[in-house]
């Protein structure tokens, strides 16, 4: 048994819709269609195999212990790029936000899933992979000066599992209030 799993925010079902509007686009006029593989999502940890029973239970464990936060809101502006290989929505960076996936890749480090993690630079992709230099200048050159923004509550974060050749919602984990996150045990307290 080997699963892949993905922890991401999901924006509510009208933002995706509009993202999705937009990718369809990108897609049918610029040939590229890698992104449309994978659901609107802004990833909080990489993607990871896990291969027994007991290392998804430790898993589920290690985020149900991370799921703690006072919800906030998220603001999806405007269009940006990393090098010429991926085209995103701008995630904006918010306090919350970034504590959020800290806490997360917290729990989730003694399990040892992934290597070094890479600095976490929140965007949802638009395009990326099957897209060639050239065409990522025609991209550009197209969303340079249009305007996306967008806002919604984030009160939860998803788990996808990676079935029948595409990425299905699995888990959510509601945010909990942080005050109720039982305090570790110490001798020296």
């Amino acid at each position: 048994m080997e699963n892949l799993f993905l922890v991401c925010l999901v924006p509510p079902v009208s933002i995706v819709e509009d993202i999705d509007e937009i990718r369809n686009y990108i897609s049918e006029k610029f040939n590229v269609y890698e992104s449309l593989k994978r659901p609107a999502h802004i990833t909080l940890f990489p993607p990871v195999k896990l291969s027994s029973h007991e290392a998804e239970k430790r898993f589920f464990k290690a985020l149900e212990d991370a799921a703690f936060g006072t919800p906030f809101t998220q603001v999806l502006r405007n269009f940006n790029s990393f090098h010429e290989k991926t085209f995103y929505l701008d995630v904006e960076q918010n306090e919350e936000l970034m504590n959020l996936e800290k806490q997360i890749a917290k729990a989730l480090q003694p399990l040892e899933l992934i290597g070094k993690k890479e600095k976490f630079n929140p965007h949802l992709t638009l395009a990326f992979r099957d897209i060639k230099p050239p065409v990522f200048q025609q991209l550009l050159a197209e969303f340079k000066d249009r305007k996306f923004k967008r806002e919604f509550l984030v009160s939860s974060f998803s788990v996808y599992k990676h079935m029948d050749k595409r990425w299905q919602p699995f888990k959510e984990f509601t945010l909990k209030d942080p005050a109720t996150k039982p305090k570790t045990l110490s001798l020296f307290d």
